[in-house]
């Protein structure tokens, strides 16, 4: 049954395709026939072709006509109908007027300026961002002013006149002197070019002090510049004494005094470290005062740059009695060497003295500090002792400063560190003002003919000096 009926379906499209095929044959075979009997029979069934001027859609084209469609024109409006048509050559060509900004008068809109009979608008210049000074690292180059005709005075040996010796190091001395065109005082290092060695540390110290202005509670250079056998570097000149002064003079402070200054001391630390600055030589002799009684951190003759991270040093750096027992050691050491001679300023403002006897040999003092503990008074408040027993841990990763925020201990709970950073505290103790200055004979060291030696892009102007 499946088979007979797939033949029939089978035959019927068979059927099918050649009945069509037929159907369209004798189609063909009956238009031929016609063609064949009257040749004008294909032309009736085209238009006739007429001229030009009866039917203008019509061109010619070849030997025949072929219908060509008008193109469709838009209608044409005269200038009073439209007077956005603006004539060119000699049609119309609709033109849309142009949008005009609306202009403001220079009262509207500072940023509008005139140039020649015409207002354009000029945006203001952007600015680029200052960078804070933990995005600046000290080991970075500094901006330097150049020496041109209005800092050249600045840097000139012969505008400075000398007053009296301030302090003397292994360096060089330091000297108070006054730039004479603006009767200004400042404090001149003043250093001899000797040892090659010497200058490494000298760059290193100018680079500091030109970064120190970022932070108020650092000693800044007013000005560095150098001549043939002298290189001298212009300080601020900051007239309250020392730290060690105070210590001195009153045997030793009270917490409020001590929280003051503690305070803005690691303010300073801490900013030397956001930069990779490492001190070596914290001391209250290297802690000035000023006028105002805020701290000034100075003397950054043995810094070291670029610690940043997990970089150490090694070598001996500092003075008896402040420096870490990783430092007498001569072992690897970090910042954590600048939060050992802070805790051992603490404990010198608390007492009056140092926390390990600074009697007998070297030797025999650094035996006392890596081996000994010192000796806490009863007067001591439990948060300041607590304070300088983290900050002299042995061990420098255990350190306070090194390992966990000094600034969340206990000790500075009723601070607001916002304050101390714009130095909106009020001093405990405002120093008396200096009495008038008496110039002594002090003159700048001879030079030396024979010196030749002059370094490379060294002399910098403080740019508020120039104010």
């Amino acid at each position: 049954m499946e088979r007979d009926f797939g033949d029939k379906c089978g035959r019927r499209d068979f059927f099918l395709q050649e009945s069509e095929f037929s159907a369209k044959k004798k189609k063909k075979m009956k238009k031929k026939k016609k063609e064949e009997e009257d040749p004008s029979w294909k032309m009736k069934k085209k238009r006739r072709c007429e001229s030009p001027v009866e039917d203008p859609a019509v061109g010619r084209f070849g030997d025949g006509g072929r219908k060509q469609y008008p193109l469709r024109r838009k209608r044409s409006r005269s200038p009073e109908e439209n007077p956005a048509v603006v004539r060119y050559g000699d049609g119309h060509r609709k033109q849309y007027p142009l949008r005009k900004k609306k202009s403001r008068s220079p009262e509207e809109n500072p940023a509008v300026e005139r140039y020649r009979d015409e207002d354009r608008k000029q945006y203001p210049l952007r600015r680029k961002r200052s960078r804070s000074p933990e995005e600046n690292p000290a080991g970075g180059k500094e901006k330097q002013v150049r020496e041109d005709a209005k800092t050249s005075a600045y840097l000139d040996i012969n505008n400075y006149s000398l007053y009296k010796e301030l302090g003397k190091g292994s360096f060089g001395k330091v000297v108070l002197a006054s730039y004479t065109i603006k009767d200004q005082l400042t404090a001149i290092k003043i250093i001899e070019k000797q040892r090659e060695d010497d200058l490494k540390y000298v760059r290193r110290e100018a680079s500091v002090l030109q970064i120190a202005s970022r932070c108020p509670f650092l000693c800044r250079a007013m000005a560095t510049f150098q001549t043939q056998s002298l290189i001298l570097l212009a300080l601020e000149y900051v007239s309250g004494g020392t730290l060690q002064n105070i210590i001195k003079t009153r045997g030793h402070l009270n917490s409020e005094q001590i929280l003051f200054y503690a305070s803005e001391i690691v303010v300073g630390i801490k900013f030397l470290h956001k930069n990779g600055i490492v001190h070596r030589d914290l001391k209250p002799e290297n802690i000035l005062v000023d006028d105002q009684g805020h701290i000034k951190i100075c003397d950054f003759g043995l810094v070291c740059t670029r610690m940043y991270g997990e970089k150490t040093r090694c070598g001996y750096y500092g003075t008896p009695g402040y420096t870490a027992p990783q430092v007498l050691s001569e072992e690897d050491y970090d910042a954590g060497a600048d939060w050992w001679s802070f805790g051992v300023i603490l404990y010198e403002m608390a007492t009056g003295k140092l926390p390990f006897s600074p009697k007998g040999t070297l030797e025999q003092q650094a035996e006392t500090i890596i081996n000994g503990e010192p000796e806490y008074p009863d007067s001591l408040s439990s948060t300041l002792r607590d304070l300088i027993e983290q900050l002299l841990k042995k061990e420098a990763d255990q350190r306070l400063g090194v390992n966990g925020n000094i600034r969340h201990h206990p000790f500075f709970s009723t601070l607001k560190w916002k304050r101390v950073k714009k130095r909106k505290l009020e001093s405990p103790i405002i120093p008396k003002p200096a009495k008038g200055l008496i110039k002594k004979d002090i003159s700048f060291p001879k030079e030396n003919p024979s010196e030749t030696r002059m370094l490379k892009r060294f002399n910098y102007v403080d740019p508020s000096w120039l104010e």
